[in-house]
């Protein structure tokens, strides 16, 4: 599972990040709101972890922005705050569940699991005519034998598979595949085809002049 951080507490910070790792899981953490939405596609995650009280943007304005985005993986919001009118807010905003700051890791991790268990997260998901997608490996299956795809090809594909259903724009799958400041949007069409010719039937949908889909 990929996590996403927002804590400005150094110690802490440092505390849920090496508690994650040791667990198996991916996490990324930052200490500002408006540096970590710079810095990140929000498409890429699979869990959110915010804290409220930080700088610049504050963990309730990244949830908000995140629902709007149509994002609707979980979140859990941790806070020192606990008066019942901001756990209120969390909730109305979309939040998955509102941790009170201090806890044990154990507790943030045994939430996490409930919510995970009732969101139905899949480590694959499965296509007609024999074809499935690992999430966990990205990798693409025909009958149990490996596709293989360029770097950039997996990366689309995985990027729109795990937003089944979303129109992605071609903005935003460029800002995922691409690390630097430099974008070629041009190409990504040219992906999209070659991956295409691997898969014998219409799994990735042209919206013209916004993106592409895969629907449900």
């Amino acid at each position: 599972m990929k996590i996403l951080l927002l804590e400005d507490d150094f110690l802490l910070k440092k505390h849920i990040e090496k508690y994650f790792v040791l667990k198996g899981h991916e996490i990324i953490g930052f200490d500002d709101g408006l540096d970590m939405l710079d810095n990140v596609n929000l498409y890429e995650f699979d869990f959110f972890i915010f804290d409220i009280n930080v700088p610049n943007i504050d963990g309730f304005e990244v949830l908000e922005f995140l629902r709007e985005k149509k994002i609707n993986f979980p979140v859990i919001m941790i806070s020192a705050m606990v008066d019942i009118s901001n756990v209120k807010k969390a909730y109305a905003l979309g939040c998955s569940d509102y941790l009170k700051k201090p806890f044990e890791l154990a507790e943030l991790e045994l939430r996490m699991d409930a919510i995970i268990k009732n969101f139905h997260f899949k480590d694959y998901i499965e296509f007609e005519n024999g074809y499935k997608y690992d999430l966990i490996e990205k990798q693409l299956f025909k009958d149990k034998e490996i596709i293989i795809l360029s770097k950039k090809q997996n990366e689309i594909l995985y990027l729109l598979i795990k937003n089944t259903g979303r129109v992605l724009s071609f903005d935003t799958i460029a800002d995922f595949i691409y690390e630097d400041s430099f974008k070629d949007i041009h190409t990504i069409s040219s992906h999209i085809r070659d991956i295409r010719k691997h898969i014998d039937f219409e799994l990735i949908k042209n919206v013209r002049g916004v993106g592409y889909i895969i629907k449900k």
